[in-house]
C-alpha cells in the first residue's frame, strides 16, 4: 500500500490518519500539524521521509518571484536540502494553478464582481502569483503584509508598493519566524492610519485559510472574503463573526469524496505520475483534465450573492440653500444675496459628481447586503426645468457610465432628475445599467405615512376593506402625475369620496373613467381648482412638482385635515404650517433602510433615513432585481404593491413622520387634534360629536 506522510507547520487540530481509495489503489495518508514548532517539523521530516512514498509539507511560505529575483523562505530552502529519500510536495503549484484558473472562471461567469472593486490582500506575498489576474481589473489593491509580518499598523497600496516592500525587506522576510500571533491582529484598532482605514473598506478581502487565522475575524463582519481553502472550524468561526460571505477555490475531485489539504492532493498527483521527478505545471493540468475537475467556487452562504450589491443614485439641490450642503460649496455661503442667483445659474451647468456613499444596508430576510454611490447634479429645480432635456440626459448618462465603472448594477433617479423629459424612459434606453425612478415606493410610502398619521389623528374611521370604506373625502392634487395617479387609485378603494385635481381637464376625465372601472362605488369628482374642495377634504395628497404659484391656500383647509406633501420642493413652508396648528402637514414617507446604515454625505435627512426613491433602488439591489423597475409617468399599480412587500420583507421601515417644522411626535399629533376640536366648536354640533371621539378602525396593512 502506498503511503503519504503530510506534515504541516500549522495547527495540529486538523490531524488525521485514513486510508484513501483513489485511481484504483489504496493509499495510507497520515497528517500531523506541529503548531509552528520548526524544530519538531524537521525532526518529523527526518523520521518519516524514509517511510513514505511522498512527503507532503503544508503551511510552508511559498516562493515569491519578483522580476528576476526569487524570495525563498529559509524553511523551504532547508527542506529542499534535507528531504532526499522521498519526493517532496508543498501544494504551492496546485494552489497557484487552480486558484488562478477558478478565479478567472468566477470573474467571467459573474460569480465574483472583481472589476472596479477594491481588494485587500491579507498577505500579498503569500498569494503573489494571483496578482496578475487581478491587478488590471481592480480599482484599488491594498496589502496588510507589514501588519502580518511585523505588526506595523499600516497597509500598502498598489502592487508597486508591495514589490518595493519585498525588495527592501527581502532578507528579513526570508528569515522571519513563521508563527501565528498569540493574540489575533486587530485591524480595527489600527484605523487611525488612513491606509488601514481605506484597506478596511475593501469589497473583497483575499487570503489563505492559514493567514486569516492571524487576524481578528470580527474585523471582517459584513464583508466578503476570498480564500484558498476552508474547514468546518473556520467556517463556524466566520459565521460567528457575521462575515457576509466567504468563497474558497478548492479542487473538488469527483472520484475522491474526502476533503484534503492542497499538499495531500498534490501528493496524490505525484503518485499518479509513478515517477520521482519533480511535478511541473503540465502534470497539474493533465491531472485536472483527466479527473474532470471543474473550476468550482464554493460559498459559506450559498443563498447569498457573490458580493455586496452596488447601486447608484442621483440627487440634486431642491433649493438654492441646498447648494451649500456640498462641502466644496459650503465656503461660499458668505456670498451676498444679489450674487447667489448668478451662482445658481452658473453652477447648474456643471456636470454631475460623486457626492458620497451609503453602506451597511443589510436584509433582515436573507442577510444580503447592498451599498450605494450617491451622485449629485448642481442644478436646482428652477434651473433643471429651464434646461434642455437632452443636456440633463447627457449629464445623467455620464453618471451612469461612471457608476458602472465603479461596480454599480442599477441606478435610481431622485427628485427632478426623474421628471425632466419623459421620466426616465430615454435615459433607461441609453443607459448601460438599469434605471428606476423610485416612484413605486414613493407612492407606497406616501400612503404608508398617511395611514399611520390618519390613525393617530383619529378623525376619520378607516375602513378595513372595500366593503367597508372610509366615510370621508380624500383629494389628490396632481392626480394625473405618476405618483398621484397611483395614490388616487388606491384611495378610491378606501374612501367613499375622492377628488381628482390637475391642470389638464381632458386627462382628468380619462383618469376618472379608468378609476371608476376598478372602484365603481367610489364617488369621483374632477377639478382644476383644489381650493374648491379644501374645506371638505379629510386627506389631501399633494403629488405635484409645481415650483411657482400657490398649489393650495392653507387658510381654506378643513380643521383636523391631514396633508401629505409628496412634491419637491414642499408646498408649504414652516411658517405657513405654524399658522394652522389645527391641520397636520406631513411630508411624503421617508424610509429607514435595514442594517447599520452609514451615509457619509448630507442629503437633508437624518443619518439612517433616505428618500423613498433611493430606498427603492437599494431594495432592488438587495433583491437582485436588476431591472428598470419604475419608468415613465405611468406607474404600474401592481409594482407599488410589490415594492411595498419587498420593503417589508427586507426590513425597511417607515421613518419617523416629518413635517415642514421637523419630526412629528405623538404629542404634537394630539395637540393638533385638540386645536382642531376647538376650531370645530364654531361649527355645527353634529360635526363636533363626530370628531370628539378618536376613531378605532385602522387602515389595511
Amino acid at each position: 500500500m502506498k503511503r503519504i506522510i503530510s506534515l504541516s507547520l500549522g495547527s495540529s487540530r486538523q490531524n488525521f490518519d485514513r486510508i484513501l481509495h483513489f485511481a484504483g489503489q489504496s493509499i495510507h495518508v497520515t497528517h500531523y500539524g506541529v503548531d509552528y514548532d520548526e524544530d519538531l517539523l524537521f525532526r518529523l521530516v527526518s523520521q518519516y521521509q524514509g517511510e513514505c512514498d511522498v512527503l507532503a509539507l503544508g503551511c510552508i511560505p511559498a516562493p515569491v518571484y519578483i522580476g528576476r529575483r526569487t524570495l525563498r523562505h529559509r524553511i523551504l530552502t532547508r527542506l529542499h536540502q534535507e528531504v532526499t529519500q522521498a519526493p517532496m510536495v508543498t501544494g504551492h503549484l496546485l494552489r497557484s494553478t487552480f486558484f488562478d484558473w477558478t478565479l478567472q472562471h468566477a470573474i467571467k461567469q459573474g460569480d465574483l464582481k472583481i472589476q472596479n472593486s477594491t481588494l485587500t490582500f491579507l498577505s500579498g506575498l503569500t498569494q503573489f502569483d494571483a496578482l496578475p489576474a487581478l491587478e488590471s481589473l481592480a480599482k484599488d489593491i491594498y496589502f496588510f503584509d507589514p501588519c502580518l509580518q511585523y505588526q506595523v499598523p499600516t497597509a500598502l497600496r498598489g502592487v508597486k508598493a508591495l514589490r518595493t516592500y519585498a525588495n527592501i525587506a527581502g532578507r528579513s522576510l526570508q528569515n522571519h519566524t513563521v508563527v501565528q500571533p498569540c493574540q489575533p491582529i486587530q485591524l480595527s484598532a489600527m484605523n487611525l492610519n488612513p491606509m488601514v482605514r481605506k484597506a478596511l473598506q475593501a469589497d473583497y478581502f483575499i487570503g489563505t485559510s492559514n493567514v486569516i487565522r492571524c487576524f481578528d475575524l470580527h474585523d471582517f463582519a459584513d464583508r466578503t472574503i476570498l480564500l484558498d481553502d476552508m474547514n468546518p472550524e473556520l467556517a463556524a468561526d466566520l459565521r460567528a463573526a457575521k462575515v457576509f460571505n466567504a468563497f474558497w477555490l478548492k479542487p473538488q475531485i469527483p472520484s475522491l469524496s474526502e476533503d484534503l489539504p492542497y499538499p495531500v492532493i498534490e501528493a496524490l498527483i505525484q503518485l499518479c505520475q509513478d515517477s520521482d521527478e519533480t511535478l511541473n505545471q503540465d502534470d497539474i493540468l493533465e491531472f485536472l483534465t483527466t479527473h474532470r475537475v471543474n473550476p468550482g467556487l464554493q460559498r459559506l452562504h450559498p443563498e447569498r450573492e457573490g458580493s455586496i450589491r452596488r447601486f447608484a443614485f442621483v440627487i440634486h439641490p431642491l433649493s438654492r440653500r441646498d447648494l451649500f450642503r456640498h462641502p466644496v460649496l459650503k465656503p461660499l455661503t458668505w456670498l451676498p444675496d444679489r450674487v447667489q442667483p448668478w451662482m445658481e445659474k452658473g453652477i447648474g451647468k456643471a456636470p454631475g459628481v460623486l457626492y458620497g456613499q451609503i453602506k451597511g444596508i443589510k436584509s433582515m430576510a436573507d442577510g444580503s447586503m447592498a451599498e450605494g454611490l450617491i451622485y449629485t447634479l448642481f442644478a436646482t429645480p428652477k434651473e433643471m426645468l429651464a434646461a434642455n432635456p437632452d443636456a440633463i440626459y447627457a449629464k445623467i448618462l455620464a453618471i451612469t457610465e461612471d457608476a458602472k465603472k465603479r461596480g454599480a448594477e442599477i441606478i435610481g433617479l431622485g427628485a427632478f432628475t426623474k421628471i425632466v423629459g419623459d421620466a426616465g424612459v430615454t435615459i433607461a434606453q441609453r443607459s448601460s445599467i438599469p434605471v428606476t425612478t423610485g416612484n413605486s415606493l414613493s407612492a407606497a410610502a406616501t400612503l404608508w405615512a398617511a395611514r399611520d398619521a390618519l390613525v393617530k389623528l383619529g378623525f376619520v374611521p378607516i375602513g378595513k376593506d372595500k366593503r367597508k370604506k372610509t366615510q370621508g373625502k380624500a383629494m389628490v392634487i396632481g392626480a394625473t402625475g405618476s405618483i398621484g395617479k397611483v395614490c388616487a387609485r388606491i384611495l378610491a378603494d378606501i374612501f367613499t369620496d375622492v377628488v381628482l385635481v390637475a391642470t389638464n381637464g381632458a386627462r382628468l376625465m380619462t383618469l376618472r373613467d379608468e378609476i371608476q372601472q376598478t372602484a365603481p362605488h367610489c364617488r369621483l369628482t374632477v377639478s382644476t381648482q383644489p381650493d374648491r374642495f379644501a374645506g371638505q377634504s379629510d386627506l389631501i395628497v399633494i403629488a405635484t412638482s409645481a415650483t411657482e404659484g400657490g398649489v393650495l391656500s392653507i387658510d381654506r383647509i378643513k380643521p383636523g385635515a391631514l396633508i401629505c406633501d409628496v412634491g419637491r420642493p414642499l408646498t408649504f413652508t414652516a411658517s405657513e404650517a405654524i399658522r394652522r396648528p389645527d391641520v397636520l402637514i406631513i411630508e411624503s414617507g421617508e424610509i429607514e433602510l435595514p442594517g447599520k446604515v452609514n451615509l457619509d454625505c448630507d442629503i437633508g435627512l437624518e443619518a439612517s433615513v433616505v428618500y423613498a426613491c433611493l430606498a427603492e433602488t437599494a431594495l432592488l439591489a438587495l433583491e437582485g432585481r436588476l431591472e428598470s423597475f419604475t419608468l415613465s409617468r405611468n406607474i404600474n399599480y401592481r409594482k407599488v404593491i410589490e415594492i411595498y412587500k419587498m420593503a417589508k420583507k427586507h426590513g425597511a421601515r417607515l421613518a419617523t413622520i416629518r413635517s415642514p417644522n421637523g419630526i412629528v411626535t405623538d404629542q404634537e399629533i394630539e395637540l393638533c387634534r385638540e386645536h382642531a376640536l376647538r376650531a370645530l366648536r364654531s361649527m355645527r354640533q353634529p360635526l363636533l360629536d363626530k370628531y370628539s371621539q378618536p376613531a378605532q378602525a385602522v387602515l389595511p396593512s
